[in-house]
Order: C-alpha cells, then sequence, then structure tokens
C-alpha cells in the first residue's frame, strides 16, 4: 500500500529546449538522457498518461488531478501541438476535473499559444532569473541574451491573466534587491527562488562569488519583509521556510518532510522522479518503469521514490542538528556524494544554517508570535549557535 497519494504529474512533452542556460541541470550538468528521448511526445502516450491517471483517481477516490506540460521547453510544440496535448488529456480524462499548468522560459509564446493556453485556463509559470544581469547565464544556443524575448513573452501571458508565478535560479552575483524588485514589478502570485543546483560530487560552483547562498537569501528576505509593493507577493523557499520554522513540519520541496506530491512522465512515457536529480546520474530518479506497463501506484513503489521524504535518508549529522525539524535536512538532491549516496548535510547545509538563523531571529521578534513558539525558536536557535562554536573533527 503506498503511503501517500499524490495530486499531479509533471509531463515533458518536449525533450529538447531552445536555450542553453549554463548551469541548466537537464542539459549542462552532465546528464545527457534527453538526446534518447523522442523530441516531442506521441498522442499515443499522452493518451496513456491520462488513462494512468484517471485509474489513478478511480483507486484513490480522487475528483481532480494536476497535469503541468514541462520540457525541454513545451512551447516548442507550437500552438497546434499544445492543443493536441490537452485536447487528448481532457479527453482521456472526463469525469475529473482536471487543473493544467505550463513551465516555459517565455521566449517563445506567440498570440496563437497565448489563445490556447487561456481557451483551455492553463496556469503559467515563466523562468525569469531577475534583472538583465542576474538573467546573463540564460542564453540561447549562439550565446544571446534570452531576457528580452522572455520579458516579452512574460508580459504577454500577464495580459492574458494566465502566470502562475516567476521561477528564478539564484545568482549569487546578482543584487538580491534588484531581482525582487524586477520580478516584483510584474506582481506575479509568487516568485519561486531556486538554489543553483548541485551536490557535493558535482558542486554548484568552483568559484568565488559576491554572496554566499545564506547571506543572498538572508537579504532577500530582509528586502521583501520592508517593502510594501513586495508583501502580497509569496516568495518561494522563503515563505517554505517561516512555516517550517512556525510549524516545524516543513512541506515544500527545498524542505521535504513529506513524500512528493507528483511524479514525472518523459516524452517517451516513462516515470521518473525528481527531475533536478539529473545532476546525479540514474540514482532516485530512474525509476525502470512506463506509462505502457505500469500503473501510477507501481511507479509510486519504487524506493527512489520513498527515499525522498524517508527520515532514513538523514545522516546523523542533520539527526543531532538543532534546526532539522525546519530544514529537514535540505533539498534532497544537494545531499548527494562523498560515497554515502544521499546520507550526507545539503550541501548548502552552512547556508541554511544561516538563512534559518536569520529568518528565526526575525520571527520570534515578531509581537503575533505566541510566547510558546517564541520560547521554542529561541530554544532551537541556542542549539544551533552551540552546534556552530562546536570543534569540527
Amino acid at each position: 500500500m503506498n503511503p501517500f497519494v499524490l495530486n499531479s504529474v509533471i509531463l515533458k512533452v518536449a525533450a529538447p529546449c531552445n536555450l542553453n542556460c549554463t548551469y541548466c541541470y537537464e542539459y549542462n550538468r552532465g546528464d545527457s538522457t534527453w538526446k534518447s528521448k523522442p523530441k516531442h511526445i506521441s498522442s499515443n502516450i499522452v493518451a496513456r498518461v491520462g488513462d494512468r491517471i484517471s485509474e489513478y483517481c478511480r483507486t484513490h477516490s480522487r475528483d481532480s488531478f494536476q497535469v503541468n506540460l514541462h520540457g525541454g521547453e513545451p512551447t516548442l510544440l507550437g500552438a497546434a501541438g499544445l492543443e493536441s496535448v490537452i485536447t487528448i488529456l481532457k479527453e482521456t480524462t472526463q469525469g475529473l476535473r482536471l487543473r493544467l499548468g505550463m513551465q516555459t522560459n517565455g521566449t517563445l509564446i506567440t498570440k496563437a499559444i497565448v489563445d490556447v493556453l487561456a481557451r483551455h485556463s492553463v496556469r503559467v509559470g515563466v523562468s525569469l532569473d531577475g534583472d538583465m544581469r542576474a538573467n546573463r547565464l540564460r542564453v540561447d544556443h549562439s550565446g544571446g541574451s534570452s531576457w528580452q524575448r522572455t520579458v516579452n513573452g512574460l508580459q504577454m501571458l500577464l495580459a492574458a491573466q494566465l502566470v502562475s508565478g516567476i521561477q528564478a535560479v539564484i545568482d549569487l552575483d546578482s543584487d538580491p534587491e534588484t531581482v525582487l524588485d524586477t520580478l516584483g514589478a510584474f506582481s506575479p502570485p509568487l516568485i519561486e527562488l531556486s538554489q543553483p543546483f548541485g551536490n557535493h560530487d558535482n558542486p554548484p560552483t568552483s568559484t568565488a562569488h559576491r554572496y554566499s547562498l545564506g547571506s543572498w537569501l538572508s537579504q532577500a528576505f530582509d528586502h521583501w519583509e520592508r517593502t510594501p509593493s513586495l508583501s502580497k507577493i509569496r516568495v518561494g523557499i522563503l515563505s517554505d521556510a517561516l512555516y517550517g520554522i512556525m510549524t516545524e513540519r516543513p512541506t515544500s520541496e527545498w524542505f521535504p518532510s513529506v513524500p512528493p506530491g507528483f511524479i514525472i512522465v518523459a516524452t517517451d512515457g516513462s516515470y521518473e522522479g525528481l527531475d533536478s536529480l539529473k545532476i546525479v546520474g540514474a540514482e532516485g530518479r530512474v525509476l525502470d518503469s512506463n506509462v505502457g506497463n505500469d500503473s501510477i501506484d507501481d511507479a509510486l513503489r519504487h524506493r527512489f521514490i520513498q527515499a525522498r521524504a524517508d527520515g532514513a535518508t538523514l545522516c546523523d549529522e542533520c539527526r543531532d542538528c538543532g534546526i532539522v525539524k525546519w530544514c529537514a535536512g535540505g533539498y534532497f538532491p544537494t545531499r548527494y556524494g562523498l560515497g554515502h549516496g544521499f546520507h550526507n548535510p545539503s550541501v548548502y547545509c552552512a547556508e541554511l544554517k544561516e538563512l534559518f538563523g536569520h529568518l528565526g531571529g526575525w520571527l520570534a521578534r515578531q509581537p503575533g508570535v505566541e510566547e510558546q513558539v517564541a520560547t521554542r525558536i529561541h530554544a532551537r536557535l541556542q542549539q544551533l549557535t552551540v552546534q556552530r562554536s562546536e570543534p569540527r573533527c
């Protein structure tokens, strides 16, 4: 019996991408499995995915489900291709309330594509790392900037009221205040700040930067908290961290104390685990199952899926840490390496301690926080201070 019920599928409808972002886990961090996948998903695979979703929802008495179109770059399908995929999904999941989303770099958005997305009420996330300088690593295959093209596409989607949020991979040489102000000017409901991808064996960077991740996020938080124009925008990872501190039950992908709520289906119909595990390789991601032969429940029984929210994957250092109930060991892929699989602290462990120390101190000072919560926060911060002062072996 599965210990959890998911609510969404991330459907890879296109394997290639028209951009060549230098930090991309999909294409530029050592994984090349996308080359062996069909460039575009077939109608047969889309129909089978719809069948599997219907099967899964019947089994678990669900009346709604989410499908997020992803890639590569999904708009490489064009308006007609997107229309076909969406239509097949709706036809094969009749009786369900199907919610649709899409993640795009925005550079190929056209009026025809916007019309298709609007007709089917598709909520769209756009990838943009901030101002033009912060976006400098998001280049095309000729090395040209994608910034203005993305902004043009984003504005078209905003005009149609389709934008669900903006996803930004943090550039540690960028100014956090400028990044938030630039993205906040578009008034998205969500700004999702993503850690630069990496782990112990495949580090996120090999050169010094203007900021550490902890200091970048702490400065971003201070600016977010004191800037009225940003106050109505949810900032992912910061909001998630505050929730973890308040509840000690973190639930986000960045701080995963619960099993994931989604599974990925590639263009060939194969099930996959967390996409950014491509910085690791096959471990944790390749499930050796396919929508043609296996149900979603079959795929969810795989040990790689179970491990992503299994406390057994935490190393002793994490288990003994004063803020483990806040960070839950950090983003799963960042723990990998050193010959211990995922049984390591996150490669960003020190940065997470800096961030949670900063946010915990701020939260405990807020007048609306209950005294018992503030007392608990102070106790954990004291543990963190002691751990930082202890000599490392």
